[in-house]
């Protein structure tokens, strides 16, 4: 009787056919068999098996993977951060210029109404210059403790 292989058997696990492949390749190595000899459906699990065998070239340094880390950590944040820096930056020229536009264009019918009085007033509460003192230091700690990881 043909077996048709759109409908496998119910033991036939491709899981389980991957792993005799890889075996099997495993085995040849060990027995000697070239890479390119023997079945050709094969032949790639017997060449990684062969090369997976081999010495390495070149012994590498036993802190390698510290080092890689931190290549590949320190510039992938430094770049991120200089293009969020960068699209800040111009996000603030643009609403600068967007502010300049309006009060060029609109300015000489609402700048009269406005109330400098109030806003003296306003500057003259000292809870206000506390709150600015607060938000300032803040800001300049968190440079300050990011420029110190960074180092």
């Amino acid at each position: 009787m043909n077996h048709d292989p759109r409908f496998p058997f119910p033991d036939d696990d491709p899981a389980e056919r991957e792993w005799l492949a890889q075996e099997r390749a495993l085995a040849d190595e060990r027995a000697g068999a070239g890479p390119n000899a023997g079945d050709p459906a094969q032949r790639g699990y017997r060449l990684v098996a062969h090369l997976l065998a081999q010495p390495l070239d070149a012994q590498l340094p036993p802190d390698f993977a510290r080092r890689v880390a931190r290549q590949v950590e320190r510039p992938a944040r430094a770049a991120d951060t200089r293009f969020e820096g960068n699209l800040l930056a111009l996000l603030a020229v643009a609403m600068a210029f967007a502010v300049l536009v309006a009060v060029v264009s609109f300015g000489a019918t609402w700048l009269p109404s406005l109330d400098l009085e109030a806003a003296g007033a306003l500057a003259a509460k000292p809870w206000l210059w506390a709150l600015a003192a607060c938000l300032g230091l803040s800001r300049l700690s968190r440079h300050w403790l990011q420029h110190d990881r960074m180092a």
